[in-house]
């Protein structure tokens, strides 16, 4: 069936649907259309949605052609993969087939001509080039089912050949890979390609290729344990030229259509090279039907000013992305008025000359790109950027301490310059990985070989980490001026007393640590450090100080620190035969008359004229709605004390008494469950066989406080929450009774319980009443913070972060229960330190391991599947409302990834290099919906969300918002910018120490920023002024692309009517 564009396109914001008519007409309907073309959006716009709708046109265009559509998208690693395959497949529901290395392409391009439409993956890295070496054991497997598919019983089956192909592998291990790969997933074409490729290519050693396969293969015959370092090495060479053979035979296999390149800027060092990688890219760039997609914020780097005297190479790198573009002799037309352009503005000459050469160098840039920004949509051109002071910023005695002794050791291992280290990281000997800084590494080898004069240093030494003070929970000083301000910027405030972060529009009035003013503030932090032992120190001293500051709080601080972890207390466990964690499944069981009861959003929308309503009111309708309800269950037996059963038992019975029938297809999920968990500690299956009875329990007298609780319960419950929250997103109050959603709710529940029992958490809750009941602990919390908002708020994220905006109710429910309990349930990572000890005149290095949870580094120090999922976690995790709070990590590979969810803060700990790495790392929270958006939004039209006619009050309010704006604005506003006064911005920090050279090094920094943005369009005022002074106007370049004729945006929500009050 013909497809249509049209679902795709209204998905997209108006300027988007610009860019895409655009770039389309630019590559496909223009007379002088083009083959390549850049969109170069400001850093979180959407790219990813223009290529979406650039796709969807490119298939409808194509589609009266007799040729298959082939649509290939590159990107340089799997998580900016995983982030966005969702958000581009707009081929009619089919698979988009993902391969994570260029050599496993042959495993998703299988059968490619019988599908009219193909949609394409895979994450070359950024170089295109295989190399020489064995690769992962999923390619060996690969290529082991290729060959044997050449050569037939020559290979399959054959010790030598799997004992070949193992490689370090585990030989049981590959052989079990061996077994479950589907060799159905193989093309046949390919395979044949790929055989004759072999029998004409010659081998490392010169011979020829399948003679020198034979041979080494051979000599695995009788191989017995591993093979000699002479025999692996050939071996590896061969599989390395294999690999190399199967990555051309797949890329000559695609036909593509469409080509997009995400993060173009990754792939750069392709454009001039000329080796293997460059030749498979331009096999692919070059093929005579493509049109190629290129999407980069950043498309040239710039490390010179203009007015500098190497200034003339200083747009070297553009006039290079424009060749690639356009060709050299347009270039050169660039290139020329590009440089009319500098001599007026340093030399001093005839404006209108500039004024000219400006012009021609916008007619001939924007044949082959476009830019569209965000600046114009704030009236000073900030872009809602504020420069922020991170308090705490300076020296202290410790830190001169720890100088010395680094300076000390370092100086007697013959490794001098280690300022850098110092002034990043506090206690570099004990947070340094080992083998990972050469200064480490000697350090290692003077303690080994027990060096004296290393000794002597160390047993002076007071600038070490103590694992005394660790085990005993000491405070330990900060040990860094920038480790200082930031725990000062985080903890001081009070952050480690939040489970969760406050939601941007409250229901009704917090309480406790979520009433604060510093609090309902606050924003994760993302920071970004060039060196990569600051992600360990800051996930180590941030989570280790929060801890303590729990720990203490609560009492417990006779615990050391590396005892083992106290009990879970939301256990499902057994008290003999008779069932002792009820209350726990209470709190996660989705009431379905405890939602209706208990909803604080349709509460307020009856009886509040403003959000957040008085907390107290909201507990009063609950109290009365549950007590009307208690009046349909039977009244307790007489007895001389209260049944506590009450507690977990009335919720059960509400749903059994009150909804009959239409509880029932429920209640036969809930039993599927009993099977599930059954260990001797926590078996929920006789918890749940003991709710599905409770019709048949005889309850002794009701405790006095029981409609308190259930009105808790009816708000705040982990369960009756989570179904409501999903509800918001799947079809309103009707979805409530929904078997499926209400099974969605219950696992999502349950990651809410693991949260509550991770021992952080637990001590947190557990500094308010001593003897109160944990799980009433649980349920005080989560009213103090307002848990409803919260995942109101995080639901309304995630339909359109995970691209379920035109999804089935099921699929979204299954999607978020996944993403949710995925952040929840978040393992704590431990981080190895070095326990540096003189005893005797003896050095001893001690493996200790500090758990990392309120802070989390990100980025892989290793290359393992097992790595890469946890990065995913973590990542998940951060863009949660729940923790990490901080997440820290290197700016490598970090480009087009999305942090910005529950984040408006970035910490430059080191200044980068480059405007490029400046404009990328801010714009990880600076995109669509961002965590500051949101805030202001809900602070200028959260009375928007009392309008009953959306189920999710996010709509009501980003509609009230977009119909009140300027009919001049864009959907820039208010989507990506949204300001008031006093509001929430994005909030850049630079704990740099004054007058130190970094501070000098952050002024020139932001004048390169200036320089670097005039070429593509729109410096932010205050980096233009610093570059060139006030009247510069005319040096700005205009990329944006053409308007559409604007329709009239309607209204459906009631702006301003209720804006939330203070509290």
């Amino acid at each position: 069936m013909r497809p249509d564009p049209a679902p795709a396109l209204a998905s997209l914001k108006d300027f988007q649907h610009d860019t895409v008519e655009y770039a389309f007409r630019r590559l496909w309907t223009d007379e002088d259309q083009v083959k390549r073309f850049l969109v170069a959006d400001e850093v979180g716009l959407g790219k990813t949605m223009v290529a979406k709708g650039v796709i969807s046109k490119t298939v409808e265009h194509l589609w009266d052609t007799d040729k298959r559509i082939d649509i290939v998208y590159i990107c340089s690693n799997s998580q900016i993969a995983r982030q966005n395959l969702s958000r581009l497949n707009v081929v009619g529901g089919s698979e988009v087939k993902h391969a994570d290395r260029l050599t496993l392409l042959p495993k998703v391009i299988r059968n490619l001509r019988e599908q009219r439409v193909n949609f394409v993956s895979f994450t070359p890295g950024t170089s295109f080039k295989v190399g020489n070496s064995g690769g992962a054991y999923a390619e060996r497997v690969l290529l082991y089912w290729m060959l044997a598919d050449c050569w037939g019983t020559e290979v399959s089956g054959r010790v030598r050949w799997k004992k070949f192909f193992e490689g370090g592998m585990n030989r049981g291990n590959f052989q079990d890979q061996l077994a479950w790969f589907d060799r159905s997933s193989l093309d046949e074409d390919l395979c044949v390609s790929f055989g004759q490729a072999i029998e004409g290519a010659t081998g490392p050693n010169g011979g020829p290729l399948r003679a020198e396969l034979d041979a080494c293969a051979t000599e695995f015959n009788y191989m017995r344990g591993r093979p000699s370092g002479d025999l692996g090495s050939r071996r590896d060479r061969l599989v390395g030229t294999l690999r190399q053979l199967v990555a051309r035979a797949a890329v000559e296999h695609l036909e593509p259509d469409l080509v997009i390149l995400d993060e173009f800027q990754r792939f750069k060092d392709l454009l001039d090279a000329d080796d293997e990688g460059a030749r498979l890219a331009n096999a692919i760039f070059d093929h005579p039907d493509a049109k190629v997609l290129l999407l980069s914020a950043t498309p040239y780097k710039m490390y010179t000013l203009p007015d500098e005297p190497e200034g003339d190479d200083h747009y070297q790198d553009f006039t290079r992305t424009v060749r690639f573009l356009a060709g050299d002799e347009r270039a050169h037309v660039v290139e020329r008025e590009l440089r009319a352009m500098r001599e007026t503005l340093v030399l001093g000459g005839d404006p209108q000359r500039a004024r000219d050469a400006r012009h021609r160098v916008e007619i001939e840039l924007r044949r082959v790109m476009s830019r569209t920004e965000r600046l114009s949509s704030t009236p000073d051109r900030d872009g809602m950027l504020s420069e922020s002071t991170m308090p705490g910023v300076e020296l202290a005695v410790q830190d001169l301490r720890s100088w010395r002794t680094f300076d000390d050791v370092a100086r007697q291992i013959d490794r001098h310059d280690v300022f850098e280290y110092w002034r990043s990281t506090p206690y570099p000997l004990n947070l340094m990985e080992r083998g990972s800084y050469q200064v480490r590494t000697k350090f290692q080898a003077a303690a080994e070989c027990n060096d004296p004069k290393v000794a002597t240093i160390l047993a002076s030494s007071q600038g070490l980490l103590s694992w005394n003070d660790i085990r005993t929970y000491q405070q330990v000083d900060p040990g860094n001026a920038k480790m200082r301000g930031l725990s000062a910027d985080v903890l001081d405030r009070g952050a480690w007393r939040l489970a969760w972060l406050p939601p941007a529009l409250p229901y009704y009035e917090p309480a406790g640590a979520y009433a604060e003013p510093d609090l309902r503030a606050f924003t994760k932090r993302l920071i970004f450090s060039a060196w990569a032992v600051v992600p360990k120190a800051i996930a180590v001293m941030i989570s280790y100080e929060a801890e303590r500051r729990g720990v203490e709080a609560a009492g417990l601080s006779a615990r050391a620190y590396d005892d083992r972890p106290i009990t879970p207390p939301l256990q499902f466990r057994m008290d003999g035969e008779r069932v002792a964690g009820m209350p726990a499944l209470a709190l996660l069981y989705p009431s379905l008359s405890l939602a209706l009861a208990g909803d604080p959003l349709e509460i307020a929308r009856s009886r509040a004229r403003e959000l957040p309503m008085a907390r107290e009111s909201l507990l009063e309708v609950a109290r009365e709605r549950v007590r009307v309800l208690l009046q349909e269950l039977p009244d307790g037996h007489p007895g001389a004390v209260p049944d506590q059963r009450w507690y977990w038992a009335a919720p059960f019975l509400f749903d059994r008494v009150l909804w009959g029938s239409e509880n029932e297809p429920f209640l036969k999920t809930m039993r599927t469950w009993n099977s599930e968990d059954d260990d001797v500690e926590s078996r929920v299956g006789a918890h749940i066989r003991a709710a599905d009875a409770v019709d048949e329990l005889v309850l002794g007298p009701r405790p006095d406080d029981l409609g308190d609780v259930l009105a808790t319960m009816a708000i705040a419950g982990p369960g009756v929450c989570a179904l409501r929250a999903l509800s918001r997103v799947t079809g309103g109050s009707p979805a409530l009774a929904d078997p499926v959603i209400r099974a969605s709710a219950y696992e999502i529940a349950q990651g809410l319980r693991s949260l509550f029992n991770k021992p952080e958490i637990v001590a947190l809750l557990r500094s308010g009443e001593e003897d109160e009941a944990y799980w009433r602990a649980v349920l005080d919390h989560a009213l103090d913070g307002c848990l409803q908002s919260v995942l109101d708020e995080y639901a309304h994220v995630l339909i359109e972060s995970e691209g379920l905006q035109d999804a089935s109710a099921h699929t979204r429910a299954s999607t978020l229960t996944d993403t949710m309990t995925e952040a929840l349930s978040i393992r704590t990572a431990a981080n190895a330190v070095e326990d540096v000890q003189v005893v005797d005149g003896e050095i001893r290095l001690e493996d200790r391991r500090i758990n990392s949870h309120f802070a989390a580094r990100y980025g892989r120090t290793q290359s393992s599947d097992q790595a890469m999922v946890r990065e995913t976690t973590v990542r998940t995790a951060y863009n949660s409302p729940f923790r990490p709070f901080v997440l820290a990590s290197t700016s490598v590979g970090q480009e087009g990834l999305d942090f910005h969810t529950y984040s408006h803060a970035i910490v430059h700990w080191n200044l980068p290099g480059n405007p490029v790495d400046l404009e990328q790392r801010e714009g990880r929270v600076h995109r669509y919906k961002g965590h500051a958006v949101r805030k202001n939004v809900a602070a200028e039209h959260g009375g928007a969300a009392l309008e009953p006619r959306h189920d999710d009050p996010w709509v009501a309010m980003f509609d009230a918002a977009r119909s009140n704006r300027a009919p001049e604005d864009s959907d820039i506003k208010p989507f990506w910018i949204f300001t008031r006064p006093g509001g929430a911005v994005i909030e850049r920090y630079v704990p740099a120490l004054p007058l130190s050279l970094e501070a000098q090094q952050y002024h020139r920094l932001l004048r390169t920023v200036g320089a670097y943005r005039l070429i593509l369009g729109q410096p932010r005022q205050d980096d233009l002024v610093r570059y060139v002074g006030a009247d510069a106007t005319w040096l700005r370049i205009d990329l944006t692309p053409p308007s559409r004729p604007r329709a009239a945006v309607k209204s459906t929500a009631t702006a301003g009517s209720g804006a939330i009050a203070n509290s």
